[in-house]
């Protein structure tokens, strides 16, 4: 029996070390917390609100018809990664020691935004 229990603690040790190293992984929400507002209305429906949580929650928000969206948000490789209940993920690039946001709506992977069909935004909290 008591080989069954050092099994159990080794296991367990096991698991709580590889926790924490996957923990570590993951870049900080700290530096992108804050609410943004997209520099020029959108498709005729006003400005957008952009509100980013230290939990990983986020709400999209148009301003004048007050209509929002909820998200889950992370840091990856430098850039915002929003994600949606139906699966979307919306990737935001940021610039200016993350005063700027630049998200790419254009359905498909740049590099960089495609200025058509990119949305700024500017930390205003």
């Amino acid at each position: 029996m008591n080989r069954n229990v050092c099994q159990w603690i080794s296991a367990l040790g096991l698991l709580l070390a590889c926790s924490l190293i996957l923990g570590s992984c993951a870049e900080s929400r700290t530096p992108f917390v804050g609410t943004y507002k997209s520099d020029q209305p959108v498709s005729g429906k006003g400005h957008i609100e952009l509100v980013l949580r230290d939990n990983g929650e986020a709400d999209w928000s148009w301003v004048d018809q007050g209509k929002s969206s909820k998200f889950k948000w992370r840091v990856q490789d430098g850039r915002v990664w929003l994600y949606t209940k139906e699966g979307i993920i919306i990737i935001v690039t940021p610039t200016d020691g993350n005063k700027h946001l630049s998200v790419d709506m254009s359905g498909e992977w740049h590099e960089g935004c495609p200025t058509e069909k990119c949305i700024n935004f500017t930390r205003v909290k």
